[in-house]
């Protein structure tokens, strides 16, 4: 498997187990729009996760979730001789945990808890582009705390269990008709579709079935399948892309299958997908 693709070709969740148990060491790049996270491994362990955004200082991060107190922080402005908050995050750290305002655990706990913050919204994703670059380590000045990537994935998937369990799955066969759902077209609040959600959707006529839908889009390669056996196998690919696309679409109010009540209906215009 190559290090670099695309979330609905391969999902984060694989990517992170093949860097831990292939004991990769590097930077895991996650972009979605202008959206974009930094996840550093090494040997099996992630060490410190950064998102895209304003760039806050840990004291305040802490600060603001109270983790720590006003006075605690101050404590640590008074070991440093300096404003707190001019510290980087792995000073504000160590002076933190020699004036004991924090414990190491207390510490790994609260870095725990964030990168599986980070990941429950990652693993939402359904479109995305991920790379591996080889080698990169995090910046010295950053909070580095070794988690067994097993492990924070393991506490990622039982925080998102209760949520994919409480959402019924959409039964959808190959042979149903998508037809478009009723929609408010004057509220003005977009839906974003992945570029597989807008590759259907365009071709949703409430007359093709899936089938055709998943034919028509072999069909519209821009790679001619000559071989009669690659052309099947693209052909079953896509028909599986598209039965979980058009799942999706249902799920989000966007599409009905013809014959069959709605499921919920979703008051949105539809915007283009993000292209970067």
């Amino acid at each position: 498997m190559a290090y670099v693709g695309n979330l609905r070709q391969f999902p984060l969740s694989e990517v992170l187990r093949l860097i831990g148990d292939g004991l990769r060491r590097g930077r895991l790049v996650v972009e979605r729009g202008g959206l974009r996270a930094d996840l550093y491994c090494d040997n099996g362990y992630l060490l410190h996760v950064w998102r895209s955004g304003p760039v806050t200082p840990l004291a305040q991060r802490w600060l603001n979730s109270r983790f720590i107190t006003p006075a605690q922080v101050a404590q640590v402005g008074a070991l440093a001789s300096i404003d707190p908050f001019n510290l980087s995050d792995a000073d504000f750290v160590q002076f933190a945990n020699e004036r004991n305002v924090i414990t190491l655990d207390q510490v790994q706990e609260w870095a725990l808890s964030d990168a599986v913050d980070l990941l429950t919204v990652l693993l939402s994703w359904r479109d995305g582009d991920y790379r591996f670059e080889e080698g990169i380590a995090a910046p010295a000045t950053r909070l580095r705390v070794p988690l067994p990537i097993p492990a924070v994935l393991g506490q990622t998937m039982q925080r998102i269990s209760p949520v994919q369990a409480s959402q019924a799955p959409i039964d959808v066969a190959i042979d149903d008709v998508l037809d478009f759902a009723d929609l408010d077209a004057n509220d003005p609040q977009p839906v974003q579709l992945t570029r597989d959600q807008w590759r259907v959707l365009t071709m949703v006529d409430g007359e093709s079935t899936l089938a055709t839908i998943a034919q028509n889009l072999v069909n519209a390669s821009a790679t001619p399948l000559a071989d009669q056996q690659r052309y099947l196998l693209e052909l079953r690919r896509n028909e599986e892309a598209v039965l979980r696309v058009a799942g999706e679409l249902i799920a989000d109010g966007l599409a009905v299958v013809r014959g069959r009540p709605a499921t919920s209906l979703v008051p949105r215009w539809i915007a283009p997908p993000l292209t970067s």
